[in-house]
């Protein structure tokens, strides 16, 4: 038996909106969305496999940091150039390891900038992370940025094998 389902084709053309009309489809001959046999790798875009890690390492706290003081505009403004500062310092290890198809930070470095691993101090934030190959599991690199807030001038301060637990 077959079944009517409306199927609406939109185009937009200067604000006007065309609409299809009821087409028969078979109910039977659904495509499942995803197939139990995987698809080939593609030729165009580099993929890595996602495997789950039996041992999972812990997210590390981010340290209770008292939040600014002043006006809406002075505040908005300091949680701005901290992360523009967060991103330059994450870009400056990008590139100093061999840019993004061979490494990647931490996720502290990719979310809220008050999250991120640093230390604050009166002419530059200090960020501290860690970072590896993409995919990686466990970090294998750490990486000290200095991040001049004036200037928002970087400077690896260390880039190398971790050195201490944190």
């Amino acid at each position: 038996m077959k079944s009517i389902f409306p199927l609406c084709l939109a185009g937009s053309l200067g604000g006007i909106l065309f609409w299809g009309s009821l087409l028969p489809v078979q109910a039977q001959g659904v495509t499942p969305l995803f197939p139990e046999t995987p698809l080939p790798p593609s030729q165009d875009i580099p993929t890595l496999p996602i495997v789950p890690d039996p041992r999972p390492v812990p997210p590390t706290p981010a340290p209770r940091r008292p939040l600014p003081r002043g006006s809406f505009e002075e505040i908005s403004r300091y949680f701005r150039d901290l992360n523009r500062a967060k991103n330059l310092a994450r870009q400056a290890a990008e590139i100093a390891n061999g840019g993004l198809q061979r490494y990647r930070a931490e996720a502290s470095m990719h979310g809220a900038a008050i999250d991120a691993p640093f230390e604050e101090f009166e002419d530059a934030w200090v960020f501290t992370f860690r970072g590896g190959e993409p995919g990686f599991v466990q970090p294998s690199i750490e990486t000290q940025v200095r991040v001049d807030r004036r200037t928002f001038q970087t400077t690896i301060l260390y880039n190398g094998p971790i050195r201490s637990r944190r």
